[in-house]
């Protein structure tokens, strides 16, 4: 696991976002890879765009893995911008949380899905909460 800060002035997330991914694996039993990267808005607002084609910053981006052979364990690349979260009602583990679980498939497109995502970040985060 790759949990790095692409701004140095944000590295102080970097242990306590590292017991969060930990800890979401060991929530779903499932040893997997991912690169957590932290960044500020200008970094994310070109990844959003690059990834997405939206030319403005956000709190999150998830990017999955191609399979390739010899790498399954790889689900991809969670970025994270605490800065965008000054203006949000929820912390950075709340955003791990959020994509990493976009990483195992889930999503928020139609109704439905957007409650099935909800709810399994509220049991992830209650479970983080009594052991960390």
């Amino acid at each position: 696991m790759v949990v790095r800060s692409l701004d140095r002035r944000l590295a102080r997330y970097e242990k306590p976002l590292r017991r969060t991914a930990e800890g979401f694996f060991k929530f779903h039993h499932m040893s997997k890879e991912i690169e957590i990267y932290l960044v500020n808005s200008s970094q994310m607002r070109r990844l959003n765009f690059k990834y997405r084609g939206v030319d403005k910053p956000t709190d999150v981006l998830a990017v999955e893995s191609l399979k390739f052979p010899g790498e399954e364990d790889f689900l991809g690349e969670v970025y994270l911008n605490p800065s965008f979260l000054k203006s949000k009602p929820y912390d950075i583990h709340y955003i791990l949380v959020h994509g990493l679980l976009h990483l195992l498939g889930f999503t928020h497109q139609k109704k439905g899905d957007n409650m099935k995502m909800e709810k399994r970040e509220k049991e992830v985060l209650k479970w983080l909460e009594h052991r960390y």
